[in-house]
């Protein structure tokens, strides 16, 4: 699994652009994940900011992709797959991985644990 590129291309233009950039993408699951915080003023991925996301995500599923937002703080799920959280922790690590299980399968994620 390669970690190292995140650019995902995209149909329509996101800011005048073809490609999207999440925080972590596992190509091989065609997954995108992001983390969401409110920021140190409380205003990041709220508002306009929000609406963004939600088109980035929009963009997303439309090329194939399926997106985990991991919201936390006070920040609400804005798709089906996202996690509030506290922040991350081995808890928060846990439920990511049940989502990835919930949306390309156990057994698919089984294979890339390390036992």
């Amino acid at each position: 699994m390669d970690f190292g590129f995140n650019a995902v291309r995209v149909a329509r233009p996101f800011f005048a652009r073809h490609e999207v950039w999440p925080d972590i993408v596992i190509d091989e699951l065609r997954v995108a994940i992001e983390y969401d915080t409110t920021g140190r003023d409380g205003l990041e991925h709220v508002g306009r900011r929000e609406e963004s996301d939600r088109r980035k995500d929009r963009l997303l599923r439309a090329s194939g992709w399926e997106v985990i937002r991991i919201r936390c703080g006070k920040l609400r799920a804005i798709g089906p797959w996202d996690i509030e959280a506290g922040g991350i922790s081995t808890k928060t690590v846990d439920r990511l991985i049940e989502r990835l299980g919930e949306i390309r399968g156990e057994l698919i994620i089984a294979s890339y644990r390390v036992h």
